[in-house]
């Protein structure tokens, strides 16, 4: 009873918080922005600094067609990613010319497109950085064009046949058993959707665990914890902060699934279904208790927020994983390697959330994984209230691990 009193306790005080409302709602905003905006910046080619080549052309023909190719295909942009002067000559003679203009930053490169290009499709660049890469690909991909051409010409090929040869093939996409085509937009959204699911997720389960582990260290450091243990266990305080705090994760998660809802269907997406609405919480609940025995038992251990934050950080980056992977589980669902990863507790919630939202894992899986994440939470909770129960009145003094060792051993 002691237990829900102090899980209430905690869970209106932090939600009629003004923070809880600014994160809750915020956040989503902001990550929204930030996406649309540098979406915007990238496609715009705002930020984007022109970089100043030079091309020394042993067979006197490619450079200038090259220039003029690239002048066509960035000609509607205010300003373009690279712009090439062109010198003809040998390479030894401009060498040095050239390698003394990139020392001086005039240039950020060169290239040499060699006298026997036409026969040894090969040309060479030469740079301060590797920065030029991405110039190299488009430069590259152009010149390819222009020799295929060259070959064509020598061939006594006529246009039209070069227009029966080159040609780009347009993919409809179709859902099984539909002759609907499927919009652009739709097709994105199910790409993005289960980051959006994954992310989320994570949000949520470290939102409380951090809030969790600041419960903590704010009542022990201010030794309210000492009056709260007076008249209650260790039990009934370590199981109210996590219930409350683990509410507060359900509300805000809630929220998030329902905006996802409607937004959803305002663009006639189905992008939340019942079942993925009933696992998303399944996992978020396994997931956010196994993390709170993680949290709550490192609190205990310390008087400081910044000890305590270094202690966690290692499990912090094994719990951001999934988020570097998230394009390699779309596009792999069923890898060996995606498939040992989801049954590593730690990111269990994560990887499975990705593979319940595009469709690919089967109900063995789920059973499996949600037993296991079972037998992880009851491991972690168990361990957190040994070190709880002996490290929370401990003060000034610095914990070794054989002690810790003793304390879970006990």
């Amino acid at each position: 009873m002691n237990a829900w009193k102090i899980a209430w306790f905690e869970y209106r005080r932090r939600i009629r918080s003004k923070w809880f409302i600014i994160g809750t709602f915020g956040m989503p905003i902001l990550i929204l922005v930030i996406s649309l905006g540098t979406g915007y910046l990238a496609g715009s080619g705002a930020g984007i600094e022109t970089k100043h080549f030079g091309l020394i052309d042993e067979t006197s023909q490619f450079g200038k067609q090259l220039v003029d190719v690239l002048d066509q295909r960035f000609a509607g942009k205010e300003s373009a990613p690279f712009d090439i002067a062109v010198a003809t000559g040998s390479f030894q003679s401009l060498q040095a010319q050239y390698d003394a203009l990139v020392e001086e930053k005039t240039l950020d490169g060169y290239f040499v497109i060699p006298a026997d290009f036409v026969t040894n499709a090969s040309i060479r660049n030469y740079s301060r950085s590797s920065a030029t890469i991405r110039s190299t690909d488009i430069i590259e991909a152009e010149l390819k064009e222009l020799l295929i051409k060259e070959k064509a010409l020598k061939l006594d090929l006529s246009d039209e046949v070069l227009n029966q040869i080159f040609f780009d093939v347009n993919v409809a996409h179709f859902e099984i058993g539909s002759s609907e085509e499927r919009e652009t937009e739709e097709l994105i959204a199910d790409y993005i959707a289960p980051f959006i699911f994954m992310f989320l997720l994570f949000l949520g389960i470290f939102t409380g665990g951090q809030l969790l582990l600041r419960a903590v260290l704010e009542e022990r450091s201010s030794r309210v914890i000492e009056v709260l243990l007076s008249t209650v266990s260790y039990n009934e305080l370590m199981g109210g902060k996590i219930l409350g705090l683990g509410l507060l994760g359900l509300t805000q998660s809630g929220i998030y699934l329902i905006v996802a809802f409607f937004a959803g269907s305002y663009y006639d997406l189905s992008i939340l279904t019942p079942a993925i609405g009933l696992l998303y919480f399944t996992y978020f609940i396994l997931g956010y208790l196994l993390y709170a025995g993680i949290y709550i038992g490192v609190g205990a251990l310390f008087d400081s927020e910044q000890e305590a934050q270094q202690a966690i950080q290692i499990i912090t980056f094994i719990a951001i994983i999934p988020m570097v992977l998230w394009t390699l589980v779309i596009e792999n669902p069923n890898s060996t390697l995606v498939n040992v990863l989801s049954y590593i507790p730690l990111v269990t919630p994560f990887f499975m959330m990705i593979k319940i939202a595009l469709g690919e894992t089967s109900i063995f899986q789920i059973l499996t994984t949600i037993i296991l994440m079972m037998i992880s939470v009851y491991g972690s909770i168990r361990l957190a209230a040994k070190v709880f129960r002996t490290g929370i009145l401990l003060y000034g003094k610095r914990i070794t691990l054989p002690e810790i060792y003793r304390w879970i051993k006990a």
